[in-house]
């Protein structure tokens, strides 16, 4: 498949209408154009779990655990820290639809980035359990607990996470806050033989010259995962 570099842009400022780069650079552009051609026009790539367009563009398998499916919260803590210390790159999806936000900075129906999974101790001893994230907007965040300017962070524990005030779209949230505001988060696994075996695609072009049809193509997809996340 090939692009060119045109791109869809408003035209008043004459910035692209929509996915851009902040430093002025095109692949992101070119990236979403290219999502954009392979299924037809940027209205068909409006919406839909991250976990689906990770797949296509790295060539990995992914996972997408759907919140309300969640039996064992603290089960679904640890398979988010192994998949963490693993390097796999993981993504969350807020609740509802449209890009409105909740009253706690969550935007509606939006994919954000799970940065990594931290497990601490607070000075009395309790365990806190939070999930680092970013609006890939590069602004406007989470306003709850453990929010950028929550009361609740200590000296000691910002050191512990690389705490940093900054309107960049990043945030800390804990995990019962996240489960209640994110409906799924997706992981995909790094490409890696140990951990699943690549889907296979497979093809023959012959002819049925004896029951007067053309040439056909018989097309077998197979898919084989065995992803291991400790």
């Amino acid at each position: 498949m090939a692009i060119d570099d045109y791109l869809p842009v408003d035209p008043e400022s004459g910035m692209p209408v929509f996915a851009s780069c902040r430093q002025g650079e095109m692949w992101v552009s070119l990236l979403e154009k290219a999502w954009a051609k392979l299924h037809g026009d940027y209205a068909r790539t409006e919406g839909g779990l991250p976990s689906f367009a990770a797949t296509h563009i790295m060539g990995v398998p992914s996972e997408s655990i759907q919140h309300n499916a969640v039996e064992d919260v603290d089960a679904f803590f640890d398979l988010l820290s192994q998949a963490d210390k693993k390097n796999f790159i993981m993504m969350a999806s807020s609740k509802g639809k449209g890009e409105g936000k909740t009253a706690r900075g969550i935007i509606f129906g939006h994919a954000y980035s799970l940065i990594s999974i931290h497990q601490l101790l607070s000075g009395q001893g309790k365990v806190i359990q939070l999930l680092k994230l970013r609006n890939p907007w590069g602004h406007s965040e989470w306003q709850g607990d453990w929010s950028d300017k929550s009361k609740l962070w200590t000296p000691t524990l910002k050191k512990q996470v690389g705490f940093c005030d900054a309107d960049d779209g990043m945030f800390f949230i804990d995990l019962s806050d996240y489960l209640q505001h994110f409906a799924w988060t997706s992981i995909s696994v790094e490409n890696s033989l140990a951990k699943y075996t690549h889907s296979t695609l497979q093809h023959n072009f012959s002819e049925r010259e004896d029951q007067g049809l053309l040439p056909y193509a018989f097309f077998t997809f197979t898919l084989t995962r065995n992803i291991d996340f400790n």
